[in-house]
């Protein structure tokens, strides 16, 4: 039996997207992604996440991550919905 870590090709590796301190904005692109059927995780630093919750916005940002596969595409929306504003 092996010490090391065997790497399965199941394992989902996460990048980030984006990072942003405004809940007005994370809200924007937490919607587009639904949309678009993109799954995400929200990571959130130190106290941020008590932070976002009760006061709107967090000094610490917010990593906003999906999955490598769908990388591309998400930014692709993102940047093509930002620039269409």
């Amino acid at each position: 039996m092996s010490n090391e870590k065997e790497k399965h090709t199941d394992d989902i590796e996460m990048v980030v997207l984006k990072t942003t301190n405004n809940s007005l904005e994370l809200n924007f692109i937490k919607n587009l992604l639904e949309e678009n059927s993109i799954p995400y995780i929200l990571k959130d630093y130190g106290a941020g996440g008590y932070m976002r919750i009760a006061t709107g916005s967090s000094l610490c940002g917010t990593d906003i991550l999906v999955e490598k596969l769908t990388f591309e595409k998400a930014k692709e929306i993102l940047d093509n919905f930002m620039y269409n504003e």
